[in-house]
């Protein structure tokens, strides 16, 4: 019986890849680096802002991740609320779980000041736990996060399911002992997230309630 959902943000609720590379690329321009195009970064994200402004650095100015994030988190404070397109369907998704009283939560490498602020502008209050990367939790693909947000939830991993978009939730799902779905309509290349294996694939929202519905049916 799936009794919780546990989400992805970027690349799965949120395609933020526009904004994330307007703020990195801002940094960039702050050191007359050259710029990287939106597609770019789509193979640059999933491990957190710190692995996110070093992938964008030249190979020989490495050494600048620390400064350079300062400057991607000023500017991305600035602008992260500007363009936040949600994926076509998961609306839909989350008034169904909401209807059937599945618990939802969110889960991201996103730093948790802007997760939060982000979340909350484009779906309100709905979700009953949103943790993003903090000082006290490892990041994903560490299960911290995971087992944090079930005891919010005062649910079991055997209740929840995992939805997200990259090879960071797959391992993620994984290492926290619970079922996932993987979405093909976020950041990562369908290689990427073949060569990880995921558990369940889908192309669309709708997909994920027909599973819930057929996961629900034969537990009751």
């Amino acid at each position: 019986m799936v009794k919780g959902v546990i989400f992805d943000l970027d690349g799965t609720l949120i395609d933020t890849i526009e904004g994330l590379a307007n703020s990195v690329n801002a940094a960039m321009d702050f050191y007359g680096f050259p710029n990287h195009s939106v597609e770019a970064y789509r193979t640059f994200v999933g491990n957190g802002v710190g692995k996110l402004v070093w992938r964008a650095l030249p190979e020989d100015k490495k050494d600048l991740a620390p400064e350079a994030r300062e400057i991607f988190e000023k500017h991305y404070a600035e602008t992260m609320l500007d363009i936040l397109p949600v994926y076509e369907g998961i609306r839909e998704l989350l008034s169904y779980l909401m209807e059937k009283g599945i618990k939802i939560a969110v889960n991201t490498n996103k730093l948790d000041v802007f997760a939060k602020p982000m979340i909350k502008k484009v779906f309100g209050d709905i979700f009953c736990c949103v943790l993003g990367e903090v000082e006290h939790l490892e990041r994903k693909p560490s299960p911290d996060g995971v087992n944090y947000i079930l005891e919010k939830m005062c649910l079991t991993r055997d209740d929840c399911i995992y939805v997200g978009d990259s090879q960071v939730d797959i391992k993620t799902a994984r290492n926290a002992g619970m079922r996932s779905i993987t979405v093909t309509w976020g950041f990562a290349t369908m290689e990427v997230l073949m060569e990880n294996e995921p558990e369940v694939l889908v192309n669309h929202p709708r997909e994920i309630i027909d599973w819930i519905e057929r996961e629900n049916t034969y537990a009751g």
